[in-house]
């Protein structure tokens, strides 16, 4: 059997409903080279059936007991033949140029990871590009994901399929698991490339646990301000819920230890103390309005040396 290029990994828990989209998205690609690994995370609602009904015999479904998001993407990478693991959830969709644009991307490089902007599907016919820019050279991971709403997302992440076996994602974490990767993969040298166009459609939520254990796992191999711009930010949202006095010291802490640029902290506070829908419409107001603007001054590409 020829090796893939690609080993497109989709982790999938009662999801069964939106799986054939993500598996449809992945056959439809312009790049033809890949396999596509299922792991079912131990549904109820047997993705079994999606995958006959997509019917491609380059789709291998792997069954486990429920463990989690981290595990299941684990036992995709371990299964993996191809020489690039591909990452993708199950109600996401690729574009289809863009295992071919990594294929581009990535050809001739080692110890890289690309990935692409992505589509924010907020519903309602509302979508806006994220991230609005790629990480800066020299910037360091924690402080783009933590302290200026930077992002890499998941879905369009490609890594070499060696590396991502050796980094793997943390079981333990029932949230920022693409975070937490992407930082440790930094700490570890990986360089990261952002492509130009966006290569997947997220169907975007807000995701507020509590990622405590987490930081505090991190605290001494991250920037001060990375640390605190976290629990200023992320762990602030999840304290907002039950206390809305302790997120407004969280948050003081960290603008007083000037985490955030001051727009990034309005932001932030509007997304701690507003409502969503409040947070939303404002949000999508000013994408409206100034969308081009940034546009224009978003790099198209880069990467940390």
């Amino acid at each position: 059997m020829l090796t893939p290029l690609f080993s497109v990994v989709i982790p999938v828990y009662n999801r069964a409903a939106t799986l054939e989209g993500a598996l449809r998205s992945v056959v439809a690609q312009t790049c033809q080279d890949f396999e596509i690994v299922v792991v079912d995370d131990g549904s109820t609602d047997d993705p079994a059936v999606t995958v006959r009904t997509v019917g491609d015999d380059r789709i291998r479904l792997i069954r486990q007991e429920n463990r989690g998001g981290g595990a299941a993407r684990n036992r995709g990478i371990d299964e993996a033949r191809g020489k690039y693991v591909a990452l993708l959830d199950s109600d996401d969709r690729f574009q289809p140029q863009h295992l071919a644009t990594m294929r581009n991307l990535l050809d001739g490089q080692s110890n890289i990871l690309g990935y692409a902007p992505v589509i924010a599907d907020r519903g309602r016919g509302r979508r806006v590009l994220k991230p609005l820019r790629c990480i800066a050279p020299r910037e360091h991971m924690a402080s783009y994901l933590l302290c200026d709403r930077g992002f890499i997302p998941t879905m369009t992440m490609v890594v070499d399929t060696p590396l991502a076996q050796k980094v793997r994602f943390a079981e333990n974490l029932r949230s920022a698991e693409d975070t937490d990767f992407a930082i440790r993969l930094y700490l570890g040298g990986c360089r990261f490339v952002m492509a130009e166009k966006p290569g997947a459609v997220w169907r975007d939520g807000r995701d507020n646990l509590p990622m405590i254990d987490w930081i505090e796992s991190l605290r001494f191999r991250i920037p001060n301000r990375a640390y605190y711009g976290c629990y200023g930010w992320a762990i602030a949202k999840s304290v907002a819920v039950t206390s809305l006095p302790r997120a407004l010291r969280l948050y003081a802490i960290a603008v007083s230890r000037g985490c955030y640029r001051p727009s990034v902290a309005a932001i932030v506070f509007m997304q701690i103390f507003l409502p969503d829908s409040a947070y939303r419409w404002i949000s999508d107001t000013a994408i409206a309005c100034f969308g081009r603007f940034w546009d224009a001054r978003r790099p198209p590409i880069s990467a940390h040396p």
